[in-house]
């Protein structure tokens, strides 16, 4: 659901940057209603809930075990970073070669893995970005 300020992160396998893409892309149908990506059916995500605009996706070459790559150059990168090292680790239990990220969502669904085809999508938590004066 939409949080200012906190970020909702997934990392999975998807060996190209072209299933990445795809699998995160919304589509119209052709009277140009909206049409949900896979991302968001997976996770049941709403689109009341969702702004693609805020969503970041990076595929990197190889995989790698470390938090660290797959997190480098996001935005907020610097408070996202030592926030998912602090409580998950710099260390991950896998390989992995892609995350998403989404900005100013908190995903509190029920769905923690999704696999496919060419690979898996796994939630791993949602972080604090940006602090809100209220």
């Amino acid at each position: 659901m939409g949080n200012p300020g906190v970020m909702s992160l997934w990392i999975g396998n998807f060996r190209t940057k072209q299933s990445l893409k795809e699998y995160v892309e919304i589509k119209f149908d052709e009277v140009g209603d909206r049409i949900q990506s896979k991302f968001m059916r997976d996770f049941n995500i709403d689109f009341i809930d969702y702004n693609q605009d805020l969503l970041e996706s990076t595929l990197i070459e190889g995989s790698t075990t470390s938090s660290i790559p797959l997190l480098s150059g996001s935005s907020y990168e610097a408070e996202i970073l030592s926030q998912f090292v602090e409580h998950y680790g710099e260390e991950l239990p896998e390989t992995y070669d892609s995350v998403i990220r989404l900005y100013d969502f908190e995903y509190d669904g029920d769905i923690d893995e999704v696999k496919f085809k060419s690979g898996n999508l796994i939630y791993m938590g949602s972080v604090v970005y940006e602090g809100w004066d209220e």
